[in-house]
């Protein structure tokens, strides 16, 4: 009896294991054409998959868009996290072609879900076991048997990345950490995800039985030092927190910087991957009836799509390149004054040479760095509120001074069309006695002087810091013997 009361206690609501893959592999039949069902791993005890679906238009294919990843139940016994994401999946699908945002996050984004990363925890608490279980299900005493009080790690504590501390190292607690780092599948499922692709932003969603709810935490506050992209990953929480209602109705979430570093997800996600990564406790408690779910799912699905449009929205973004073959690279791009030495360098992507960082409204030094490349140093870049600054690097090859024979100076340009910024590189800058920009009557609006640098990155405006209109314009160097003309268009 008390047995089918416990059962009874998880409203039919919330998904089961075999609920979830059906309907995650009905979605993937239906929507071919947007939709991608994977399986990133198997859980540490009972190997039970454990799925991700790509949404996108040409989902087969690695394009050059923005990445964001929403991820679920870290913690066996918070189930809304799961029903959010499939809340979110079925309103992207659904919608595609008939909502305009939607279609054109779909067409312009790469959206990834886990929507169960513990799917043995998972069980414990659907099939009433213990409907307050937190852990996976690893047998720490390895008697062959699943204790409640002695088995299980808490996968939010085991990650690689001051992995001892955080957490606790006494397998009878459900904040066990883990034998080590990574030790459990579950976290190198998501932890091979994120490595294998370019997360800008993750949200994991959790729910508080303990502790503090209707909150979200981003990395990080620790011993008097916060996460060196601190202003831009909290302004990023406060917006999205000012959009998800809270439970009363009286006022919104709260954002709070994550206090300590430690194992967690959020912390090894940004602090290794470089991802913006927020823990978003979703509700005031774990379990609620059924029918009160859709209305947590509804708030909080707000400010989660709140990402989708941020990651367009103030930063920089453009590819590198190398200045003689044009192949795409993997450079370190530092952001002066946002940058920590002993964390893995913010690299471009090296399929496309993609950088994208994610900055508040402001002007900003840049320095880029390649092994056996000549580092560039860009001063005084503009970023506006609410739009990217974009701009094409080529880097230089130490051993190569001069792409093209000094009798043939060059000038070439990206991109072209450009939106509010592009890159001129100058090859030989020293034989040039002038570099202007002219407009179609002949006026000129931007001075360059003898260029000093092989590569300028210019932001679309004049010698008086006006912005141009929309138009053609002309790029032309002066040499002793020549007058190079190149035709630039803007179109913002």
């Amino acid at each position: 009896m008390i047995w089918l009361l416990f059962i009874l206690a998880i409203d039919p609501r919330y998904h089961t294991f075999d609920e979830l893959a059906h309907e995650l592999d009905s979605i993937a039949l239906r929507y071919p054409e947007i939709t991608v069902l994977d399986t990133i791993g198997y859980s540490t005890t009972d190997s039970i998959p454990i799925f991700a679906m790509k949404i996108s238009d040409n989902v087969k294919v690695d394009e050059d868009e923005p990445e964001i990843l929403y991820v679920a139940l870290h913690h066996a016994e918070e189930l809304l996290g799961l029903e959010l994401c499939m809340y979110m999946i079925d309103e992207l699908v659904t919608n595609y072609h008939l909502d305009s945002t939607i279609t054109h996050w779909i067409d312009e984004r790469e959206i990834w879900f886990v929507p169960l990363l513990n799917p043995e925890g998972h069980s414990v608490v659907m099939e009433g076991i213990d409907t307050t279980w937190r852990k996976n299900k690893r047998d720490n005493n390895n008697n062959g048997i699943f204790d409640l009080d002695y088995d299980g790690v808490d996968p939010n504590r085991n990650y690689d990345f001051y992995w001892t501390e955080g957490g606790s190292s006494d397998p009878s607690s459900e904040y066990y950490r883990g034998p080590s780092a990574f030790s459990e599948k579950e976290n190198r499922a998501l932890r091979d995800l994120c490595l294998a692709r370019n997360f800008v932003f993750c949200n994991t969603y959790h729910s508080a039985r303990t502790g503090l709810g209707e909150v979200i935490y981003y990395p990080w506050r620790a011993a008097g030092y916060y996460s060196p992209d601190y202003p831009f990953i909290r302004q990023v929480a406060d917006s999205m927190s000012k959009l998800i209602v809270n439970e009363v109705g009286n006022g919104h979430y709260l954002a709070l910087p994550g206090t300590g570093v430690d194992g967690r997800a959020r912390n090894w996600i940004y602090g290794i991957c470089g991802t913006f990564c927020y823990c978003v406790e979703i509700c005031t408690t774990t379990i609620i009836p059924g029918w009160l779910v859709d209305d947590v799912c509804l708030r909080n699905s707000i400010g989660s799509y709140y990402l989708l449009n941020r990651v367009n929205s103030s930063g920089i973004t453009g590819c590198i390149y190398d200045s003689l073959t044009g192949e795409p690279l993997d450079a370190e791009v530092v952001i002066n004054g946002y940058y920590d030495p002993t964390l893995p360098p913010r690299m471009s992507d090296p399929t496309y040479g993609r950088f994208l960082r994610i900055l508040n409204e402001g002007t900003y030094d840049i320095e880029i760095h390649k092994s056996g490349y000549e580092s560039l140093y860009l001063n005084d870049i503009v970023v506006e509120q609410g739009e990217m600054t974009e701009f094409d690097v080529l880097l230089q090859k130490k051993e190569t001074n001069n792409i093209v024979p000094a009798n043939n100076p060059e000038i070439m340009i990206f991109p072209n069309p450009t939106r509010n910024a592009m890159t001129i590189y100058v090859a030989n800058p020293s034989q040039f006695s002038s570099l202007r920009i002219y407009d179609i009557c002949g006026r000129v609006l931007k001075n360059f002087e003898s260029p000093s640098s092989s590569t300028l990155i210019w932001l679309g405006k004049d010698d008086i810091d006006r912005d141009l209109a929309n138009g053609v314009y002309y790029v032309i160097g002066q040499t002793n013997d020549a007058k190079i003309v190149r035709k630039i268009v803007i179109n913002n």
